[in-house]
């Protein structure tokens, strides 16, 4: 099934910003947006859970006011998941497995099932719902009853966390055979090969196609519409964790955010577009080794510290220095998810929340607010129409100041006019020279961050704090290749661009702030290759030949030097340099596909191409031949002694031959030529064979081009 795809998560961006744009616009109209008249929930919203108060609260995305409560029996300091899709809303109590479906028009529980399982994960979109056991049972649901539907399926343990895709086709990582999973409509399907048995997995659904990074070998899988395969070479630093990396299990977008769990705070972020893995060490943050699952909206990435109970706030866009966003003002852990256009940041252990929208703004949630409805109370009133705040500014762009305005002196009044006696000059002693301050030395440069390009690497950071920077430079390593420009003065623009190197190579890159007593080096970035895995190939084709095929193809736009193209259907190869290839050994009389992919050191196309050949006898017309003398005999086998026809002596006829192939020896009485060879010709309405050595066909081989050899 074909998936439709987002373009980018800017388009993205600009879609979502004009969808909440338009309901703000219809809430001052209309009042808070409403799914139902009573009670009054919020179009644009989400549930959030609070343990201490075992409640669960529905806020207003475009204000961030609470609209409806839940208190579900017994669910005080319970660790639940709220599962939201559209009108399905799922509490999942991980400590029993016990489950509550929420109706929202009625702001109680209407369904509840024990699954008695510890640690499930529900999965919902649309009508598609599975509970996933870890320990190695997959049960499709139906969200309106929490019934099972079919049997289930069971599956070596222990599962990763699953995902459902843009088709509502499930896909479980399943790392003992290094596999992930497809399950669609609660059959089994074809598993895909993204890794060796016991490789750590973690899966996210991206844009709607499932992207599955292997830790151990430093590689991410991204599976197309068409259930073709592409890898995407990761940083190096990837492969030195045991553990798989943390990721969001959907983003609206192609851009998947992946946390490298430990004190370098390495984030990388897959363009499954451009098929580029930028990455970013957060090192600057506090506690980098407490970031927990990234999330992203937009272009920035945002991302729960358990040390400060906030946010660290990215935009994978500009670079930069990273911001921060409270949330709980305390440490502790924050649930933070993407729905409807707009990321949440909970704080389940408290009463806080916060709503961010995809420019930025954000609205802080208070969930402990008791004039809200609920299963006994009243609906809120409608609010009295009056302008809305637009909400606080980007997080990670510092407040729009007043600039500060001195007031003027006051004049001295004009001096009376007199003569003043000139003093007789006395003999001082020269003033002693205020000392010139020592210069102050500047901060290191800070979240180097390097994006893959075809050919170079994009290197951004933030500038130094304190002290004067005369200007930077970066240092590569290994040694290689160009840097562009050679310096940048201490004003920036704080970027760079490396060109050139090997694409087999990771290259990191130290920026160096010089100033008046030295110079201060940032941290290296992550490894990065000068090369991004290539797109498909284009014009494949295949010519036939005898029992085989000449393929040709054009390189992706992308494709460096290093390119090469793996084969595989009809024929298997890999390392094929160049663009064309010849194909031997087929069997004629058949038709053969092939499929082609391209890849180099960073990583393969996601996408490939395939083609096919007909390998038909391709019939040729040739007169017969040497029948001056004697009668030339039609057999039904090239081994002879079977004639089923003749042509008279003297007589000379058009034969369409089919194909040539061997058989008993003959010699030819008039030019006294021997061959082996036999041609299969048709013959009143069948088939039958006669001597190549009296026919016209072209000679000087076996089969005589453009015939081909007999293969049936």
């Amino acid at each position: 099934m074909k998936i439709a795809r987002p373009r980018g998560d800017r388009a993205t961006a600009v879609v979502a910003a004009a969808i909440v744009g338009a309901l703000v616009v219809a809430a001052a109209v209309f009042g808070v947006g409403v799914s139902s008249a009573n009670p009054r929930l919020a179009d644009v919203g989400a549930w959030l859970w609070s343990k201490a108060r075992g409640t669960v609260v529905h806020a207003n995305g475009l204000s961030g006011e609470v609209d409806g409560r839940i208190t579900p029996s017994g669910s005080q300091g319970r660790r639940l998941d709220v599962v939201q899709d559209g009108s399905t809303v799922l509490l999942v109590d991980q400590e029993t497995g016990v489950v509550s479906r929420i109706e929202p028009s009625l702001l109680k529980v209407t369904q509840t099932r024990d699954f008695e399982t510890a640690g499930l994960q529900f999965v919902v979109s649309g009508t598609s719902a599975y509970a996933v056991d870890p320990e190695g049972t997959v049960r499709r649901i139906d969200p309106a009853t929490l019934n099972a539907v079919g049997s289930p399926i069971a599956l070596p343990r222990p599962l990763g966390a699953a995902g459902i895709d843009g088709g509502g086709k499930l896909w479980v990582p399943v790392p003992a055979t290094g596999e992930v999973v497809p399950v669609q409509g609660g059959v089994k399907g074809v598993p895909v090969k993204v890794g060796e048995a016991g490789d750590p997995l973690s899966l996210t659904i991206a844009g709607g196609l499932p992207v599955v990074t292997n830790t151990r070998s430093a590689s991410a899988v991204v599976i197309g519409e068409d259930g073709g395969t592409g890898r995407i070479g990761l940083p190096r630093e990837v492969a030195a964790q045991e553990e798989p990396v943390l990721g969001p299990n959907s983003t609206d977008g192609p851009l998947a955010p992946i946390l490298v769990p430990g004190p370098d705070g390495l984030l990388i972020v897959i363009d499954t577009d451009s098929r580029a893995p930028q990455s970013v060490k957060l090192s600057t943050v506090a506690a980098p080794e407490a970031l927990g699952v990234p999330q992203v909206l937009g272009t920035r990435i945002y991302i729960p510290n358990k040390e400060t109970g906030g946010l660290v706030v990215w935009d994978s866009a500009t670079g930069g220095a990273p911001g921060e966003v409270a949330v709980a003002g305390r440490p502790g852990d924050v649930d933070v998810f993407v729905k409807d256009g707009q990321l949440w940041a909970n704080d389940e252990h408290g009463d806080r929340a916060v709503v961010i929208d995809v420019d930025g703004r954000r609205h802080e949630i208070d969930k402990n607010d008791q004039d809200v409805p609920g299963p006994t109370r009243t609906a809120k009133p409608m609010p009295t129409i009056k302008p809305r705040p637009t909400g606080e500014p980007d997080p990670t762009t510092p407040p729009t100041q007043a600039p500060i305005e001195e007031e003027p002196e006051e004049p001295d009044p004009e001096p009376t006019r007199k003569r003043t006696p000139t003093p007789t000059p006395e003999q001082s002693e020269a003033p002693t020279p205020t000392p010139t301050p020592s210069p102050k030395a500047p901060g290191a440069p800070g979240t180097v961050s390097a994006r893959p390009g075809p050919g170079k690497v994009d290197v951004t950071f933030s500038p130094s704090d304190g002290g004067e920077v005369r200007h930077y430079t970066v240092e590569v390593s290994p040694s290689g290749g160009e840097i562009s420009p050679q310096r940048v003065d201490g004003n920036g623009p704080y970027q760079f661009e490396f060109r050139g190197g090997d694409c087999d190579k990771d290259y990191s890159f130290t920026v160096v702030a010089h100033w008046e007593g030295g110079e201060v080096r940032s941290q290296p970035s992550a490894g990065a290759k000068p090369c991004v895995a290539p797109g498909k190939p284009g014009g494949f084709t295949a010519k036939p030949k005898n029992k085989g095929a000449d393929l040709s193809w054009s390189a992706p736009e992308n494709a460096g030097s290093d390119t090469t193209y793996t084969l595989s259907g009809a024929a298997e190869k890999n390392g094929i340099e160049g663009t064309s290839f010849s194909v031997d050994g087929l069997k004629n009389a058949a038709k053969h596909e092939f499929t082609l992919k391209a890849r180099n050191a960073a990583g393969e196309g996601e996408g490939s191409v395939s083609t096919s050949v007909d390998l038909a006898y391709p019939t040729q017309s040739y007169k017969n031949a040497n029948n001056g003398t004697t009668d030339s005999l039609i057999q039904c086998g090239p081994q002879g002694g079977c004639e089923v026809g003749r042509i008279p002596k003297g007589e000379y006829r058009s034969l369409t031959v089919i194909c040539q192939v061997k058989g008993k020896t003959i010699t030819d009485n008039e030019q006294g030529g021997t061959s082996d060879v036999w041609d299969r010709i048709e013959w009143n309405g069948g088939v039958a064979y006669i001597s190549d050595t009296l026919m016209a066909t072209p000679k000087g081989g076996f089969p005589a081009a453009p015939l081909f050899q007999c293969d049936d």
